[in-house]
């Protein structure tokens, strides 16, 4: 197979080797502003005057940037749990995804409207 040849895969590595750094971290600058970009556009579609989503966001972002300020903060756990909770994009997405089923998941809305709907009448007598 081409692709897994060794003699390929050499050049490649030689090839990339060669390329200068200044393009290499214009490259990367590029790349990961795309990715910025792409996450704020995720974002103008959530509904954030929703106090739950904001409160996903918030909290979540919350973490990430903590984890990635502070990383001392998980020195303590076990190595594998370091891994997991040490990155601040997985501790952020795990956090989002764990409190946007949380607070938003169908089922859990619904019985918070039925709660709402039983105190609401209840208040009323």
């Amino acid at each position: 197979d081409f692709l897994s040849d060794s003699w390929f895969t050499a050049k490649i590595g030689a090839l990339a080797t060669i390329i200068p750094a200044p393009v290499l971290g214009g490259a990367m600058l590029v790349m990961f502003g795309m990715v910025a970009v792409q996450g704020i556009r995720m974002l103008q579609q959530v509904d954030f005057d929703n106090d739950k989503n904001l409160l996903v966001a918030a909290i979540s972002i919350g973490l990430g940037l903590g984890v990635t300020v502070q990383p001392h903060i998980v020195q303590f756990l076990p190595k594998t749990i370091q891994l997991l909770f040490g990155s601040g994009i997985l501790m952020t997405s795990l956090s989002a995804v764990l409190l946007n089923w949380l607070f938003n998941s169908p089922r859990r809305t619904q019985e918070m409207s039925v709660d709402e709907g039983l105190n609401e009448r209840d208040s009323d007598k």
